[in-house]
């Protein structure tokens, strides 16, 4: 293919464009990655991206960067787009943690006759939690309320390995994905008294302490986004943990600018402040 350089060498943004001698194509160096079209220079990435490794507000973002809340919410959201499916390749293995935590839909408080019930109702919704020895980490949206058997196995059979030895609370639902994956069963009994029980269940206990303290970070999220935050905290607890290897921003920088994805959003539609 014959490449021939543009009469105006960079884009708006100051990257060098190219176009294609056999077909005009014009594209640049971002061409084909979530950076793609946009229209700030490269170093106001680096900047979100750092902020985005911290968990920090998007109006926050917006002023430390100098762009719109509304473009804050896009970048956010094409950043997370990277890490859809991330999770889909993570398979736990060895001695394997599993939990339920739960969040209020808060999507339901817009109802009329919406009212705050206690207990596990279906007011709640659940997410499945499982770490390993290894600190691998897996959280994945599982419907509303107490979860059963079938949703369980659903959420995590895909993430563990089959003879894994899992540690989990004794909840039946429990039982049915021990015995799927051919794991070796170790119930302990849940109680908070118990300082067996907690040491035990210590692990799976503080993942759901870190998730918690996580999505109570972005107040007023649409929950249609849910899953998107929980790839993105699964990917950013690995980047974390492998911190003193790799650095973690420019691990996040080359994931970017690497993976195959893309994010449309509609203004009309999509209303940053809930997001």
């Amino acid at each position: 293919m014959s490449i021939s350089l543009l009469t105006n060498t960079s884009t708006p943004a100051g990257h060098r464009a190219w176009s294609c001698g056999r077909c005009g194509r014009k594209f640049n160096s971002l061409t084909g990655t979530v950076f793609e079209n946009a229209k700030r220079a490269l170093w106001r990435w680096v900047v979100f991206i750092r902020l985005m490794c911290f968990n920090v507000q998007l109006d926050a973002c917006a002023e430390l960067c100098g762009i719109s809340h509304q473009t804050a919410w896009e970048w956010r959201h094409r950043v997370m787009a990277t890490v859809d499916g991330y999770q889909d390749r993570i398979v736990l293995g060895g001695k394997v943690w599993i939990d339920e935590m739960y969040v209020t839909d808060s999507d339901l408080k817009g109802d009329p006759g919406w009212r705050p019930k206690k207990g596990l109702s279906k007011n709640k919704i659940c997410i499945a939690v499982a770490i390993d020895a290894r600190k691998n980490v897996v959280a994945v949206r599982c419907g509303h309320g107490k979860p059963s058997a079938k949703r369980i196995k659903e959420a995590l059979l895909p993430h563990i390995a089959e003879g894994s030895e899992i540690f989990h609370d004794m909840e039946k639902s429990h039982r049915s994905l021990v015995e799927a994956v051919r794991g070796i069963d170790r119930p302990c009994k849940a109680d908070t008294r118990d300082p067996e029980y907690l040491e035990h269940m210590a692990m799976v206990n503080n993942l759901c302490s870190w998730v918690r303290r996580y999505l109570r970070g972005y107040v007023g999220m649409d929950l249609k986004y849910l899953q998107s935050y929980l790839n993105w905290y699964a990917y950013l607890f690995r980047v974390k943990r492998d911190d003193e290897k790799w650095p973690k921003v420019e691990r996040v920088l080359r994931h970017l600018f690497m993976a195959d994805a893309s994010f449309r959003s509609s203004r009309k539609r999509d209303n940053p402040y809930t997001g």
